[in-house]
């Protein structure tokens, strides 16, 4: 677990990169890449920065190899911007956590529809057709209800339910 220093310098670093990046490199491969994070050695030493690029797999790893490649000029960018005794050696790597995220959550989409087909069709098969129970009689539309039988609250629950946003972790 990182110290409180740690997890400043980190941040730090984090915050005069992304700058860097943005105002002085002019390397086209870097145009889609963000900072995620960076983990810093306990003595200093080395700080890990966790990269995000858009692109093609290949524009990704092109992106990776630029900012390895100007590991040294942004080291020294970096060492002129903020106050260290000494800037750690500058070491990238991909955070794959956002597209582990994405992928989670187009999962989770795919079983919530499949489970909502599902009881799609056993409500269809317990209840008759469903077409006739949807459609408001002539009677009930002239007394101004909303027509057919009352809502059990049973379903009004679990329609709430599903409504609710859900949380990303």
């Amino acid at each position: 677990m990182p110290t409180i220093r740690q997890a400043r310098v980190g941040e730090l670093i984090k915050r005069e990169l992304a700058e860097i990046l943005q105002r002085e490199m002019r390397d086209p491969r870097l145009a889609l890449v963000s900072i995620t994070g960076v983990d810093v050695a306990r003595d200093f030493t080395i700080a890990k920065v966790f990269i995000s690029a858009i692109g093609t797999p290949q524009e990704k790893a092109a992106a990776l190899r630029a900012l390895q490649g100007a590991a040294g000029f942004l080291r020294g960018r970096l060492g002129a911007a903020i106050e260290l005794r000494a800037v750690p050696q500058l070491a990238f790597r991909y955070d794959t956590g956002i597209e582990r995220g994405v992928r989670m959550y187009e999962l989770l989409r795919q079983e919530e529809q499949e489970l909502a087909d599902l009881l799609g069709d056993d409500a269809e098969s317990r209840g008759g057709d469903t077409a006739e129970a949807a459609e408001p009689d002539e009677d009930d539309e002239a007394e101004g209800g909303e027509g057919g039988a009352e809502v059990p609250p049973a379903v009004i629950a679990e329609a709430a339910a599903a409504d609710e946003p859900r949380e990303g972790r």
